[in-house]
């Protein structure tokens, strides 16, 4: 199958690739070409198979088993695409759609610093495990394959099974691509750590790997934040972050990555910490492996709901391998170089920004060494609570707060005291202020206390820092000049951003955040803003429009920091002060909430295709309505329509969250029922009547046509016995039931000379065993007709304080990580163009004989090394 050839076409290229970059950087220079076109031809190879599997996907070829267990008819054009990564195969095929595309940029990046040959047989071995492991267990299997003896030749089914209902959500498209290609960029620094190792250059990969490393925090930071997200909209426990073993294997390369970055810092300005940088990039790395093998390989299977299946033997063991390897070979080599690395320590003041950054370094990875710890527990069957990992990191993060904020304060090399105190005096006054708020406001936990604390201590001081940087680096002028060619889209997309950004406050400002609301708000008053939009584009062009200038190159490490201070106050107030409570809500009926803050009416349900149904409660405070919150629920065929599925509604504010999971849903009033076994009897309506189960007839015919999922019709005898009859009449009771709705219409069976009503509710027959068989009898007397039912829903309702602070803290994180590697690439260009004048003025000199490789260089003269019309202009 084209499929099977494509992966095949990527691992023997990828290997040729590797093997003759290996021997290029070892003198072999002229293997370069060759090399270069074998791994293009790999990389083509991997975008041919996962254009393939999409084909299959997108075209219902049931015939492929992966399509079969994952794709459906019923699933949306949307959702069909994540089938492309759903499960073990697909997951492995988007890991190599990534890393494939990075080496397509790579190549180039990595020639112009002459490290072209060394990185890219790292870089290539990378491809090869993942094309190994597609190739063993390949999602290009037919089910005739994966089921021999089941599946027909020939045979292909009407449909799919669909996905898991859990990840029938918008986040699936986005958060499993973003975590991918987080774990696929960080094979870069990787590769340039391990080959600034083979080539003794202990220096110059830092600054060409930092953009990539920074590059990897950022995104792979971000498809953490999203997973929580996720999980805080659909799973309904009311939580963002549970330390499930497969969460925490994408948090813990985060943590290392963000920990190498801080020492990479410090080594580019100082020269040190160069065993610390080597060791956390490789490190970084060899956990994503170790998160892979204990996501795939079977191992975690109780221990975590996101635990994908044993994959078999084969599979398990080449995981295994490349675990095994990826950490023997790389730490071998990084061991083998130690004594010469040793001569590259540096001592370093205690007052020092230096040290700052080495402690900030260590606690980080004192948090990868504790999630860590917990994370491995399953493999010892040892199970870790919440409390672990919550009561550990309450220290860690007091001090890596403090730290962070004073590690700003500090100069490199040397800081005194004094100093220090008078650069801290705003930020300690803030502290004081915003602590002694919180004290007052309930905040009575020692440790919450002290962790807000530091929060804001860091918070106040890169806030201060980074203001002084932007009021140097940002102005705003008014350009009155007539519009060029060139100039109509800087004011169209100027006219547009202040549109977009009046609109944005005033949606918020309008709904109080309540995002239920925005749909609405939007179809209100989207027209006033195109006019407002159409106005300042005709000012614009007329008149003269405002530049906004902004520097930002500075500013990333300050915003970074100033979101994770966010953050963690969100995590504080979210988690640490949650509301709680279980309502049972009766339609129509308003029912207080939350010590009577709150008022919650069930207004009924809206059906929606699919089986979904949308439960409507009306949330009001003591001004009014404040919101509607809509739970789901709805049935599936995954898991054969035994229990449905639930996401949470949640009301969205500024300030807070009101979530609301559904329990439960039952009929209280109405009819009254008993369940009677077979020859047993019940006296009901006050003594009035006494009903006795005899015996139930369901019929061949009958069973077939629920078999089929057609509508079917039982019967029931009982004798009923009243005043007027003491020996009782003989009824038959029947019931017609829809299997697909579980509608039942009942027939209603008049006790002679009584105003007494008998109805079979339901058969609960015992095939093997007829004696053990139930009916649910209903009934009533028409003279005294009972209350009408009333539907009742119980919800678990949760008020979550301040958990925006959580969401945009992460943003502004990743925000500020763009920012450094924006400014982090425009540094290493810089340096690549320096190397390579440098190194051209070398060869036209006459001591390019006298260094290592030469020759190879010399061999390499002719080859263009960069091209050089981009970087002449910078020069």
């Amino acid at each position: 199958m084209l499929g099977n050839i494509a992966l095949a076409l990527t691992l023997t290229a990828s290997v040729t690739g590797m093997v003759l970059y290996a021997l290029a950087a070892r003198g072999r220079t002229e293997l370069t070409i060759v090399a270069r076109r074998s791994t293009q031809l790999a990389i083509l190879g991997m975008l041919v198979a996962c254009g393939t599997l999409l084909y299959y996907i997108f075209n219902y070829h049931f015939e492929i088993n992966y399509v079969y267990e994952h794709a459906s008819r019923k699933l949306s054009k949307f959702l069909l695409f994540s089938v492309f990564y759903a499960s073990q195969e697909g997951s492995f095929m988007l890991w190599g759609l990534w890393t494939s595309l990075i080496a397509a940029f790579l190549i180039g990046y990595a020639r112009r610093q002459r490290y072209e040959a060394h990185v890219m047989a790292i870089f290539l071995s990378v491809l090869v495990f993942i094309s190994i492991m597609l190739l063993a267990k390949s999602p290009f299997e037919t089910i005739y394959a994966a089921h021999p003896g089941e599946a027909i030749k020939g045979f292909i089914p009407a449909d799919g099974k669909g996905l898991n209902p859990s990840l029938e959500n918008l986040w699936i498209v986005i958060h499993p691509p973003m975590l991918f290609l987080g774990f696929s960029l960080l094979a870069v620094p990787f590769a340039f750590a391990l080959a600034g190792l083979i080539k003794r250059d202990y220096q110059g990969w830092v600054v060409t790997s930092m953009p990539w490393t920074l590059g990897a925090a950022m995104v792979l930071g971000f498809g953490v934040m999203l997973g929580g997200f996720w999980a805080y909209e659909t799973l309904g426990w009311g939580g963002f972050w549970a330390w499930d073993p497969v969460e925490n294997a994408s948090l813990l390369p985060w943590l290392v990555t963000v920990a190498a970055a801080h020492s990479m810092l410090t080594q580019k300005r100082t020269g040190g910490l160069i065993r610390t940088n080597i060791a956390l990039t490789l490190l970084a790395y060899a956990l994503v492996l170790y998160g892979s093998f204990l996501t795939r390989s079977g191992v975690l299977g109780d221990a975590s709901v996101h635990s994908f299946a044993d994959p078999g033997f084969l599979a398990f063991n080449l995981l295994v391998t490349a675990l095994g390897l990826f950490i023997i070979v790389p730490f071998g080599m990084f061991l083998w170089r130690w004594r010469e690395m040793s001569g590259f320590a540096q001592d370093y003041k205690i007052l020092s920004r230096e040290t700052g950054l080495s402690i900030a370094s260590a606690l980080l990875g004192a948090s990868a060494l504790v999630v860590f710890i917990g994370t491995s527990a399953p493999l010892l069957k040892k199970k870790v609570e919440m409390g672990f990992y919550n009561n550990l990191h309450i220290p860690l993060i007091i001090v890596l707060l403090v730290v962070n904020g004073l590690s700003l304060l500090l100069k490199w090399r040397q800081s005194n005291w004094s100093e220090v105190w008078k650069k801290s005096i705003i930020a300690l006054v803030g502290t004081a202020v915003l602590t002694i708020c919180i004290v007052f406001l309930g905040v009575h936990d020692p440790r919450f206390i002290g962790v807000c604390a530091a929060a804001f201590f860091a918070l106040f001081v890169n806030l201060e820092i980074g203001w002084k940087i932007l009021s140097g680096h940002w102005r705003v002028s008014f350009d009155r000049s007539s519009p060029t060619s060139h100039d109509y889209m800087r004011r169209l997309s100027t006219a547009l951003g202040i549109t977009l950004i009046l609109g944005l406050i005033g949606l918020l400002a309008g709904t109080a955040g309540d995002y239920n609301l925005f749909g609405p708000s939007i179809a209100q008053f989207w027209p006033y803003f195109a006019i407002l939009f159409a106005l300042l584009i005709t000012v614009f062009v007329l008149a003269g429009y405002p530049k906004f200038i902004f520097d930002t190159k500075f500013l990333g490490a300050y915003v970074a920091h100033a979101g994770l201070a966010i953050f963690v106050i969100g995590v504080i107030a979210a988690n640490g002060y949650t509301k709680h409570e279980i309502v049972r809500l009766p339609i129509n009926k308003p029912v207080p909430a939350m010590g009577g803050k709150y008022t919650l009416t069930f207004r009924g349900i809206e059906s929606a295709p699919n089986e979904h149904t949308y439960w409507i409660i009306n949330v009001a405070d003591k001004n009014g309505y404040a919101g509607t919150a809509r739970p789901l629920s709805f049935m599936t065929d995954f898991n054969q329509h035994q229990a449905p599925i639930l996401n949470p509604g949640i009301v969205k504010y500024a300030s807070r969250d009101l979530y609301f999971t559904l329990m439960s849903s039952e009929y209280e009033g109405g009819v009254p029922r008993d369940t009677l076994g077979k020859l047993q009897e019940a006296n009901v309506l006050g003594g009035k009547l006494k009903i006795k189960f005899i015996n139930f007839d369901f019929p061949q015919s009958e069973k077939m046509k629920m078999m089929s999922q057609k509508p079917f019709h039982v019967k029931a005898t009982v004798v009923a016995t009243t005043e007027v009859k003491p020996a009782g009449d003989t009824l038959i009771l029947g019931v017609t039931r829809n299997p697909v709705t579980d509608e039942a219409k009942e027939d209603d069976m008049l006790v002679p000379n009584t105003s007494f009503h008998v109805q079979l509710g339901q058969l609960m027959p015992d095939m093997q065993n007829p004696a053990n068989s139930k009916v649910v009898i209903r009934y009533f007397d028409d003279q005294h007709l009972p209350p009408a039912p009333t539907e009742v829903i119980t919800v678990e309702t949760f008020v979550k304080p301040f958990i925006n602070l959580v969401w945009g803290g992460i943003l502004t994180l990743v925000l500020g990580f763009g920012f450094s590697v924006v400014r982090r690439r425009k540094e290493a260009l810089v340096a690549i163009d320096r190397a390579e004048r440098a190194y051209e003025k070398l060869l036209t000199s006459g001591h390019a004989k006298s260094i290592p490789d030469a020759g190879a260089m010399e061999n390499t003269r002719n080859q263009p090394l960069l091209i050089k019309k981009k970087y002449e202009n910078r020069a």
